[in-house]
C-alpha cells in the first residue's frame, strides 16, 4: 500500500515542509523516477487494489500540500509546482482506471448493482436526457455555484460531469467536442434547462388544480 510514498520524491516533498534541507536541483529526476514506477504498476494487481493505491498517495500528498500552503516562510516554488504537478498525475491516474472500470465492468465482474440497505434499496439512475442536455445542467449548476469541490480544488465542467457518468453508469464520448457545441450556440442557448422549467411549472399547476 505504502510503496508510491516510499520514494524519493515523497522524501523530499516531507522534507520540504519539516523544514529540513532542500535539494531543488534533484526534484525534476525524482519525479521522472515517480512517473516510471506509476508506468510499472504491476497489471495484474487487483484494479481495486490500484485504485486504493492511487488514492491512499494522493490523500496523503493533499496533506503535505496542506502543509506546504500554511508555511509562512521558507516557502520554495520549485517544491510548490512539483507537489501540484504531481498531485495532477496521480488525478489522471485515477481518472483511468475509473474509465477502466466503466469501460471493462461485465469482465472485472464490477457491474452497477443494487444493493439492499437494511429493508431498503438503492435504485440505479438512469439518464433520459441527451449529452448535451447533461452539458447545459452541469454547466448551469456551476454558473450558479450550486455545486463545488471540498478538496479545495479548482472544479472544472469535466469534473462535474464525470461525476454525473458516475452517478448515471453512462460515458459521454467526445466530450470536449460535445461541450464546445452546447457553449457555441447562438440562438436558443438553454433549450433542456427551458424544458424544465416548463416541466415543472405544468408539475405544479397539476399539484395546485
Amino acid at each position: 500500500m505504502r510503496t508510491l510514498t516510499n520514494t524519493l520524491l515523497f522524501n523530499m516533498f516531507t522534507s520540504y515542509v519539516t523544514g529540513s534541507e532542500l535539494k531543488p536541483e534533484e526534484l525534476p529526476a525524482a519525479y521522472g523516477d515517480f512517473v516510471n514506477l506509476l508506468a510499472e504498476l504491476p497489471q495484474d494487481e487487483d484494479r481495486i487494489g490500484q485504485l486504493r493505491r492511487l488514492n491512499y498517495t494522493r490523500i496523503e500528498l493533499s496533506f503535505i500540500q496542506q502543509a506546504g500552503n500554511t508555511m509562512k516562510e521558507a516557502r520554495h516554488i520549485l517544491y510548490d509546482v512539483f507537489i501540484g504537478k504531481t498531485l495532477s498525475l496521480l488525478d489522471a491516474e485515477i481518472e483511468m482506471m475509473k474509465d477502466y472500470f466503466r469501460h471493462h465492468a461485465d469482465d472485472t465482474g464490477m457491474k452497477m448493482e443494487i444493493q439492499p440497505c437494511g429493508n431498503k434499496v438503492r435504485p440505479a439512475l438512469r439518464w433520459n436526457g441527451t449529452d448535451s442536455d447533461l452539458i447545459e445542467l452541469v454547466a448551469a449548476l456551476m454558473a450558479a455555484g450550486a455545486v463545488d469541490c471540498t478538496g479545495g480544488k479548482k472544479l472544472t465542467i469535466v469534473d462535474v460531469i464525470r461525476v454525473f457518468e458516475d452517478a448515471f453508469n453512462i460515458k459521454i464520448n467526445a466530450l470536449y467536442t460535445k461541450r464546445g457545441k452546447v457553449f457555441d450556440r447562438c440562438t436558443n442557448t438553454t433549450p433542456f434547462i427551458d424544458s424544465l422549467r416548463k416541466s415543472y411549472n405544468q408539475m405544479l399547476d397539476k399539484r395546485l388544480a
